[in-house]
């Protein structure tokens, strides 16, 4: 959890931020990670920026106060959002955080398994019992964890935050229609070949213990804020972000990879100077590392 800047932690990292030619990046890096385990630091040798990458969980008043206290801290040129330009303009225009995107995708995914013939349910893997309920709420899932280009209350903070300091926003992601355009086809192809769907997830890993948890809670009608807090953690992430690659590889890189490497490019292009706040969901940080360093090795 990201410190208040005015708690001892909050002003030991404002110090850390600060010493940006007295330590080592790596060093600082490795700092900034161990005092607020949801941010991450990106510098690079071909541009001259410092990124503060922050991971958030859309459903988490903890997130939207993570945001607000970065922000304060680094005092940023820019304030870089998971948001495409219209979706930013929606949540600018409206009081509430409505997740335009999470609805539009629960038309799509809540038709998974359904329809499919007698003989082939009855060929189903025992796993698919707790699978296909799993999938018919991931929007909500991916939404709430971060892995969903949501309009939550972190977003809207850091557009207000960002205001209000005079740093410039920038809309990071995808083309909301351009993502769902390709979730479509993904999916398409995906029920075309309902054989293929069942040795895809029949060949995955089981589930991690959190993800099981949350899918449990949340067909109950519980509240699952205590797990997302707990899945905030960089390898929590990583351990649920790496099921889904393995589980479902088209659905993956429509919605994990291919917006990783747009941020990344978007973060070297629009925010090339300067300090930086990055605001993106959990589910995308380790990504976004990749390929910020994959895109120094190919300059």
């Amino acid at each position: 959890m990201m410190m208040s800047p005015t708690s001892i932690g909050g002003v030991f990292l404002r110090q850390v931020i600060k010493s940006t030619n007295q330590a080592p990046y790596q060093h600082r890096r490795h700092l900034i990670t161990h005092i607020s385990p949801t941010t991450s630091l990106l510098r690079s040798d071909i541009s001259d920026n410092e990124v503060y990458l922050l991971g958030t969980a859309h459903i988490s008043q903890a997130s939207n106060e993570e945001v607000v206290d970065l922000i304060q801290l680094v005092q940023p040129k820019y304030v870089f959002v998971e948001l495409d330009a219209n979706r930013a303009a929606q949540l600018r225009s409206s009081a509430a955080s409505k997740n335009n995107m999470a609805d539009s995708f629960n038309t799509l995914f809540k038709g998974i398994g359904k329809g499919l013939p007698p003989n082939i349910m009855q060929q189903l893997p025992p796993q698919m019992n707790n699978i296909l309920p799993m999938l018919q709420n991931a929007p909500q899932m991916m939404s709430r964890m971060g892995w969903l280009g949501s309009q939550g209350g972190e977003m809207k903070a850091a557009l207000e935050e960002a205001e209000r300091i005079g740093a410039t926003c920038v809309y990071g992601d995808v083309d909301f229609e351009v993502t769902m355009r390709d979730l479509r086809l993904a999916m398409m192809g995906m029920a075309a070949n309902p054989m293929n769907l069942m040795q895809m997830i029949g060949n995955a890993p089981s589930p991690p213990k959190e993800l099981a948890e949350l899918t449990g809670i949340m067909l109950s009608g519980g509240n699952p804020t205590q797990i997302i807090e707990a899945v905030k953690t960089r390898e929590q992430a990583k351990q649920m972000t790496k099921y889904v690659s393995e589980a479902l590889p088209p659905l993956y890189d429509v919605m994990i990879t291919k917006r990783d490497v747009h941020m990344a490019k978007m973060l070297r292009k629009h925010c090339s100077e300067g300090k930086v706040v990055a605001v993106v969901g959990a589910g995308h940080v380790e990504g976004i590392e990749r390929e910020w360093e994959a895109l120094d090795h190919s300059s």
